[in-house]
């Protein structure tokens, strides 16, 4: 019959034992010294050698060559104790002999001396499934044993036993086992069984484990059973039901492009595969945090979870992305969290979290887009440039479709005295009321029959309204660089580059006019009615 690695490579001494070495330590010193406690408890999660360590003390308690702090492990006593043979050494199951019977049949046997060993281990495993009556049975034997006997009590829920009991054992806590010891241990065990294995392998099947060595182990006899010798990555995430990380890698890819239909069309492949979505959301965003280590440290082999046959093509990829944008996106990913959750068609969400990403590389920070409106003036009055428009700030939403136009670039300054006079109008105005310099850089002035003409953009209109507020500032100060007495005028363009502030004007003096009509005025009186508003209407053939 065919031996699981779990058991053929199980620790038979305490050297043996893997993350667990305070605890070995102190076992191995109590040896020395004479100290055994007659009761103990080992807790701690499934496969991190509470059972092993049991045995072992068992062998070293009892071994020919002993006491001692290491088990022989060949004389008859020790090859008994590992074969499971030893009629001193017994283990018990807690979950199906949890009754108050079989504990008192157990005080009866502990009565008698060992038959062939120095002491008699009693080990409990699931101590935390027993019941009451059964605890309260055990308590006295607990507190005090037979002088040849030694309880260990095994639990992976140490809360649920009692603290009557608890506080007449001493107590060992046995760690969970870090992934990178699981991975050497897994490395070492395919070396001696001849099997071929990658890093990569090893290591999704240490993560998965979550700190059990035997868990461990067990997948690892899985794979070599599909491999059917050499065990190949695409083996072990068939085994796992993991994501394979190239999907990952493409669907970064197709954001970074703004490849929007290559995003919809991988999404429904995950849908017709059958994939989980929200687990493919989870390891997504794992996926993002390691492209953030991988992108923000350079020596980072040992702090992310990627395969390293990737990594290359991952800096590539991301290469021209700053750490911000990375942070920015794995945020975005990180707020859809609970909808995911709670979603009943993650599918829909899933796509839309992948088309908003994409569009988050036409996004700009707010420090790139305050410093473009510092530049504006000057890229306004110097040397003509490619307009490139007013920015999207980046707020984690998508940006617009389509940008606001580009506000129109002043012409250069006339030549002669008008002309010297009207750039220093803007240089002043630039150093004393920064605010309104931008919108005057990117407006037209122009002297027309000695008034100065300062037309608005139409997409300025706030601006328009704050320049009208401060307008005897910019008559004063036209007036004192001219030396002579000029008008000014702030008018703001409409789309078709109509006047349209002269069309308000036009439109307020019409109404002016009909509210002082004559027939108008006799109608109101004979109504004892009142002008409330003028409107313009449109009729059909007849207007």
């Amino acid at each position: 019959m065919y031996l699981a690695l779990a058991r053929k490579y199980r620790p038979q001494k305490f050297a043996d034992l893997i993350g667990q070495a305070s605890i070995c330590k102190t076992l191995q010193n109590a040896i020395a010294m004479n100290k055994v406690y007659p009761a103990m408890i080992f807790s701690g999660m499934k496969g991190v050698g509470k059972t092993s360590s049991a045995r072992i003390l068992a062998k070293a308690l009892n071994c020919e060559k002993g006491p001692a702090s290491e088990p022989c492990n060949v004389c008859p006593t020790c090859l008994e104790i590992t074969e499971d043979k030893s009629a001193d050494y017994m283990e018990i199951d807690g979950a199906s002999n949890n009754g108050v019977n079989e504990v008192r049949s157990l005080r009866e046997t502990v009565k008698y001396k060992p038959l062939k060993n120095r002491l008699r281990i009693v080990v409990i495993d699931e101590v935390h499934m027993l019941s009451n009556a059964a605890w309260n049975a055990l308590l006295k034997t607990i507190e005090e044993p037979p002088e040849h006997t030694i309880f260990i009590m095994a639990t992976t829920d140490f809360h649920k036993i009692p603290a009557t009991i608890v506080s007449r054992c001493q107590h060992f806590e046995f760690k969970r086992i870090p992934y990178e010891v699981i991975k050497q241990v897994l490395k070492d065990i395919c070396r001696k069984e001849a099997i071929q294995v990658s890093d990569y392998a090893l290591y999704l099947i240490s993560r998965s484990a979550e700190g059990s060595l035997r868990d461990a182990k067990k997948i690892l006899d899985q794979a070599i059973a599909i491999a059917s010798g050499d065990v190949k990555d695409d083996d072990v995430v068939a085994i796992l039901g993991i994501i394979a990380e190239e999907t990952f890698i493409a669907l970064t890819r197709h954001v970074l492009s703004q490849d929007r239909k290559g995003i919809i069309e991988q999404v429904n492949g995950l849908i017709e595969s059958g994939t989980d979505l929200r687990f493919f959301y989870t390891e997504y965003l794992r996926f993002l945090r390691d492209v953030i280590v991988i992108k923000s440290i350079p020596d980072s082999e040992r702090l992310h979870n990627l395969n390293p046959e990737n990594v290359a093509l991952i800096r590539d990829i991301v290469k021209d992305v700053s750490e911000v944008e990375l942070l920015r996106f794995f945020n975005a990913v990180k707020e859809l969290e609970q909808t995911m959750r709670n979603t009943e068609h993650p599918s829909i969400i899933l796509e839309y979290m992948f088309l908003k990403l994409s569009y988050f590389s036409a996004l700009v920070s707010i420090e790139e887009f305050l410093k473009r409106i510092k530049d504006a003036p000057a890229a306004a009055t110097g040397a003509p440039a490619a307009a490139t428009g007013v920015p999207t700030v980046a707020t984690g939403a998508p940006a617009a479709a389509t940008a606001a136009p580009p506000p129109p670039v002043a012409p250069p300054p006339a030549k002669g005295a008008e002309g010297e006079w009207i750039a220093e109008f803007k240089s002043r105005v630039e150093r004393e009321k920064p605010r309104m310099a931008s919108v005057l850089a990117a407006s037209n002035l122009a002297l027309r029959g000695g008034m100065l003409v300062v037309e608005v953009a139409s997409h300025f209109e706030n601006a328009w309204k704050m320049m009208k507020e401060n307008k005897p500032y910019l008559c004063e100060l036209a007036q004192s660089l001219a030396g002579r007495e000029v008008g000014l005028e702030i008018v703001l363009q409409d789309a078709a580059g109509v006047d349209a502030a002269a069309g308000r004007v036009d439109g307020e003096r019409i109404v002016r006019e009909l509210k002082n009509d004559k027939k108008i005025k006799s109608l109101k009186d004979k109504i004892k009615g009142s002008v409330i508003a003028v409107e313009s209407v449109k009729g059909g053939k007849d207007a």
